[in-house]
């Protein structure tokens, strides 16, 4: 053991002091670049954006009233609730209403027997008149009487149709899609025909209501792009468009309340916050850079490319900026090469190591 001790300290001394050399340095190892990722820069469309918080509302909810009077049985909406077209609301006690159609429906069918028999009576004399059998005037007042029950007849129809509706009615329907913004009755209440009932918020009709200072009302107009996503869950965005400009005069404020009507309907209720991108300008042919390849120095925002394994520094202004891109305004050409991951690590002239993005 003793050996192997000594063997090991003088095998480290020679590889220290090189192979049978006298006193030569080892050779100086060259230190990696900085390991990063590249991206050539891209040009897309642009939009300049101005954001702002606002409120969604609706124009006055058309009320959902009674169509025939009754007692109120059972209630199956409520505020707030979504409804579709043809949702059932509520139901009014129908007994009356059924009473009402069984009534019409059988003066109907004693008319329709009547008719039928008068029509053989008619046909009967119309015979013997040509037989000369009996007098005409018997058959002018069995055509007369045929009339009459054919138009009572016609009026009993005309009662069935209205009872059956009136029976239909008794189911309260919502007449749009949207959201229940008020419930105006309770079970067992009697209600009458034109009282209203429920307001109903459609889902068409939803618009927000937003502020932008008055400084910005020179690049605002009706029928203006908008984004629209809910405070309380961004991400799910949709379009709109500008309907109304109404400037805002206070003692201290100046302002512009925009009205965005929505494209598209969603579940969104009236009173939620919203925030709102208006589009102000488009920009075809803009060059754009990975947004992480965009940092601050000293000198300013920068984003460093790459020539010959080099970083270079290179002050920019920038535009737009989302989460994934950036917007270049000057500092960058068409072709430059940028670094995007590792940026934050690198100065003016620092060697780097380019790595395969595994994105």
């Amino acid at each position: 053991m003793k050996k192997l001790s000594t063997f090991l300290g003088l095998l480290f001394s020679f590889l220290a002091t090189g192979c049978g050399g006298s006193g030569a340095s080892a050779p100086t190892q060259v230190s990696p670049g900085t390991p990063v990722t590249v991206a050539s820069i891209s040009e897309q469309r642009v939009e300049v954006l101005e954001q702002s918080t606002g409120t969604i509302e609706a124009p006055k909810a058309p009320s959902v009233a009674a169509e025939t009077s009754g007692r109120v049985k059972v209630v199956l909406a409520d505020a707030g609730m979504q409804v579709n077209v043809g949702s059932i609301l509520a139901r009014l006690d129908d007994e009356v209403q059924k009473n009402g159609v069984r009534r019409a429906r059988a003066n109907a069918e004693r008319l329709t027997a009547l008719v039928m028999n008068q029509e053989r009576t008619v046909t009967r004399y119309s015979d013997l008149v040509l037989r000369d059998s009996v007098p005409e005037n018997l058959l002018d007042d069995a055509t007369s009487q045929h009339a009459a029950l054919s138009a009572q007849l016609e009026e009993a129809r005309a009662l069935v149709a209205t009872a059956e509706r009136d029976l239909q009615q008794t189911v309260v329907r919502s007449p749009v899609a949207g959201i229940v913004q008020a419930k105006r009755i309770s079970v067992g209440d009697f209600v009458t025909v034109g009282q209203p009932l429920f307001d109903i918020v459609a889902s068409d009709q939803l618009r927000i209501v937003v502020t932008f200072p008055e400084t910005l009302s020179s690049s605002l107009h009706i029928g203006q792009k908008t984004y629209a996503e809910l405070v309380r869950a961004p991400g799910d965005m949709v379009e709109g468009t500008v309907s109304e400009l109404r400037p805002r005069v206070g003692i201290n404020n100046r302002a512009v309340d925009l009205i965005v009507n929505l494209d598209e309907s969603k579940d969104w209720r009236p009173g939620s916050a919203a925030i709102v991108s208006v589009v102000l300008a488009v920009r075809e042919k803009s060059l754009t850079v990975p947004s992480e390849s965009v940092v601050r120095r000293p000198a300013g925002t920068v984003v460093y490319t790459v020539v010959d394994g080099v970083a270079h520094q290179n002050i920019v202004e920038i535009g737009v900026r989302t989460k994934d891109w950036t917007e270049i305004v000057s500092g960058l050409e068409r072709g430059d090469i940028v670094v995007r991951d590792g940026a934050g690590f690198l100065t003016d002239g620092a060697a780097v190591d380019v790595r395969e993005d595994r994105e």
